[in-house]
């Protein structure tokens, strides 16, 4: 049981674990197979669905894409009986279209597509009935299993709140998500990898340049579960604390975290500099106490942080003189430079000392420098 709830639990933040989640469903409570749904439209009852593994393995695509256009007209009355009973409650097929018998329920050809696939009645719940959606789930036997006792299992009673729970948090959080997707994008540009975590260190949503980091696994990476892995101990320890810090700021404590960490890489490369932000959504808009933290992260070793159209605008450059910026600002000599170009040093030296006038700066660092403070974060979105 345990298991299935952190599974469901889990769902939140990576939908893709409701598959497994609606498998050990199934196996804790005897249903053959269940699945998903979620109705926006409900004059065409298009539907979202996700499936139990038995109907992954069995349904054929055609009747998979047929149930997810929608529902039979006559199946209508089974929908409005969810919408005005309690929700998170299951109830088998025939209390909701208030017939007695298999023989009286109304034609339904989704019943007749289960029933060829070798499955008996169905039973159903509402899981939310929030807005615009109604949240559901089907639960599908064998013919001549004790439908009505599965349907009120008491294990359902702990389970479908949990669900419901779930569903409403990850569509908030697939909000939240959109919401930043944007500044997200700008801080690719500038270089930062950004983690948006939740006060247990699950991470939400991160951008590109945060992916790339992660994928790097030089010294930090990113668990099938979605938290930090750090290879250096204290580096972890530190920032458990500094996420207990942010955590308490919601809770009314002022407890200051260090400004930012250093941590350390095993290639030996610059060590990444992370910070630690807390982000509250104080006006509601999202979640009523919606508590979570902005972790930034800086790799000193990534050559393409910097760009040139910042300082190409301020000094009116030539695509010469540009070439040989982008050059100097990923760290190469004017030696190098001179390599790279196939020209003499003399020639990069007196660029060097063009592009220094123009800029008004004082050698390569200076032009890094100012590097640094002119990224343009809408010209180099990747």
């Amino acid at each position: 049981m345990k298991d299935l709830v952190t599974t469901i639990l889990n769902s939140a933040t990576v939908p893709s674990n409701w598959e497994s989640a609606l498998d050990k469903f199934n196996a804790e409570i005897g249903f053959t197979s269940s699945c998903m749904f979620s109705v926006h439209e409900f004059e065409t009852l298009r539907m979202n669905f996700v499936w139990s593994q038995w109907f992954r393995d069995r349904a054929p695509a055609e009747i998979i894409a047929k149930m997810e256009r929608g529902g039979d007209a006559e199946d209508v009355p089974g929908y409005q009986f969810l919408l005005s009973n309690p929700a998170q409650k299951l109830y088998d097929e025939l209390t909701a279209f208030g017939v007695q018998s298999e023989a009286e329920l109304p034609k339904s050809n989704v019943r007749d597509i289960v029933a060829e696939l070798g499955l008996g009645l169905r039973t159903a719940g509402a899981l939310n009935r929030r807005g615009p959606w109604l949240d559901g789930l089907f639960c599908q036997t064998r013919p001549g299993d004790d439908v009505h006792a599965l349907a009120n299992d008491p294990h359902t009673e702990l389970l479908l709140p949990i669900m419901s729970s779930t569903v409403v948090l990850g569509r908030l959080i697939a909000t939240l998500t959109a919401q930043f997707q944007t500044a997200l994008g700008a801080l690719d540009a500038l270089g930062l990898g950004v983690f948006l975590i939740d006060g247990h260190g699950t991470v939400l949503t991160h951008n590109r340049e945060a992916d790339r980091i992660v994928a790097q696994a030089d010294g930090l990476s990113m668990s099938k579960a979605r938290t930090f892995v750090m290879r250096n101990e204290d580096s972890a320890t530190q920032f458990k604390i500094v996420i207990e810090r942010a955590n308490s700021l919601f809770l009314g404590v002022f407890d200051p975290a260090p400004p930012a960490l250093a941590l350390p890489r095993p290639s030996g490369a610059y060590e990444y500099l992370m910070s630690v932000r807390p982000l509250a959504d104080a006006a509601g808009e999202l979640q009523t106490g919606l508590g979570c933290a902005f972790v930034t992260v800086i790799d000193p070793a990534h050559r393409d942080a910097l760009s040139a159209d910042g300082l190409a605008t301020l000094g009116d450059l030539t695509e010469t003189e540009r070439a040989v910026v982008e050059l100097l600002i990923q760290g190469f000599r004017p030696a190098e430079v001179a390599k790279q170009r196939d020209v003499s040093l003399n020639t990069v030296k007196t660029q060097v000392q063009s592009i220094s006038q123009k800029l008004r700066c004082n050698g390569q660092s200076d032009i890094i420098r100012v590097a640094a403070a002119t990224r343009l974060p809408i010209s180099k979105l990747r």
